[in-house]
């Protein structure tokens, strides 16, 4: 009973020691990288608004519902007089990101710099790494300076996204989106056009169901009145994975007309989750180009696979073709630990939109190039 008694108070003490030695070196750090936050800080409002004299904090502007933050707005000023805006901008990307962004009274982005990016190291890091190009020869940041925010930040549109990390790459579209905007909307008071689109809530993640996948990637507004036709010849039908004795199930095929005329074709396939099982519905146009693509079906690990129902994860597909290879850390950003089950689900993308492209050539669309019937998958696919 001593002994216990004596070990206790040891612990105890050992306890003690370490909570005031957390908390001694805690009040001697903390001011130091806070001045360090600070500096960096005013090192970034001067490069991101050069042509400012001076920066004064704001505080009456509307905050942000949602995943991004706007954490500070800045006044530019020059002579005294409101010239543009700086705002430091948080939200998630691969992990998560803070940005702050420049912008004068026409909306013209005038610097982009990266303050924090956790994101994974050779690939979303590329995103704030000034040796990394894009193809125009510039930095990804740098990319920005320039462009009209009115014009919106859509990758593979209105600019270039990173090599590999197509979910960083969007997430700091996003984040662009919801800065712009906010620093518009103060400018007005002083001369400036409101720039930038009102951000656009995120899809909730979950499945869709037939009609509403096809609903959501060929929405009113940009293709205008659609018809459906339900092709059942070719539907339930085993599809062979090149070099493979490995199947997947076709389950529906559909095509998409507007104005008497086909303009894509969708279609599902199952295949093995990294859990049990996915089923994905992807369109291709007449290019073979991909569309867009939808999960109708999932069964996997909860917080780790069923984050591929995220619209970050399915929406990278878009804008792809339906001929290349869809391989992790090449064509498409596996989810951080979730790796198997992005491959899974990206392998039946792949088989999915290979068949709506074949489907589609059939009805007035591209033919396949030649050998692009011998893809590759990602291998982890294995159901008999």
């Amino acid at each position: 009973m001593k002994n216990m008694l004596k070990l206790g108070l040891i612990l105890a003490a050992y306890a003690v020691t370490s909570c005031f030695c957390l908390a001694l070196v805690n009040n001697i750090t903390a001011p130091v990288i806070e001045a360090h936050r600070a500096e960096q800080l005013a090192q970034g409002l001067k490069i991101v608004y050069a042509d400012a004299d001076s920066f004064e904090p704001v505080t009456d502007f509307e905050k942000p519902e949602g995943s991004i933050s706007i954490d500070g707005l800045y006044a530019a000023k020059k002579n005294g007089s409101v010239i543009g805006a700086v705002t430091k901008v948080s939200g998630p990307t691969y992990d998560r990101a803070t940005i702050i962004v420049g912008q004068d009274l026409q909306g013209v982005i005038t610097g982009v710099q990266f303050l924090e990016l956790s994101d994974s190291p050779g690939f979303g890091q590329k995103a704030r790494d000034p040796s990394y190009k894009t193809t125009t020869g510039v930095t990804f940041y740098d990319q920005f300076i320039g462009k009209k925010a009115a014009d919106g930040f859509t990758v593979g549109s209105t600019f270039e996204a990173v090599s590999g990390a197509t979910i960083t790459s969007r997430g700091v579209g996003d984040i662009l989106t919801q800065a712009t905007y906010t620093a518009g909307q103060y400018l007005t008071q002083f001369g400036g056009a409101a720039t930038g689109a009102a951000p656009v809530a995120k899809k909730a993640a979950t499945v869709f169901t037939y009609e509403d996948a096809i609903a959501d990637m060929f929405p009113t507004d940009t293709y205008g009145e659609i018809s459906i036709e339900e092709v059942a010849d070719g539907e339930d039908r085993d599809v062979a994975i090149p070099g493979s004795t490995d199947t997947m199930w076709i389950e529906k095929q559909y095509l998409i007309s507007a104005n008497g005329k086909v303009i894509a074709a969708a279609v599902s396939a199952s295949g093995q989750s990294y859990h049990d099982a996915a089923t994905v519905l992807t369109a291709v146009d007449e290019k073979r180009t991909i569309i867009g693509t939808r999960i109708t079906f999932l069964d996997d690990t909860p917080q780790l696979g069923m984050r591929t129902l995220e619209e970050d994860f399915y929406g990278q597909f878009a804008g792809k073709s339906a001929d290349q290879n869809l391989l992790s850390g090449a064509d498409y950003e596996a989810l951080s630990g979730a790796s198997i089950s992005s491959d899974c689900v990206a392998d039946v993308v792949k088989v999915s939109a290979y068949e709506a492209a074949q489907l589609m050539s059939k009805n007035g669309g591209a033919q396949a190039p030649a050998g692009s019937e011998n893809y590759e998958l990602n291998k982890h696919y294995n159901i008999d």
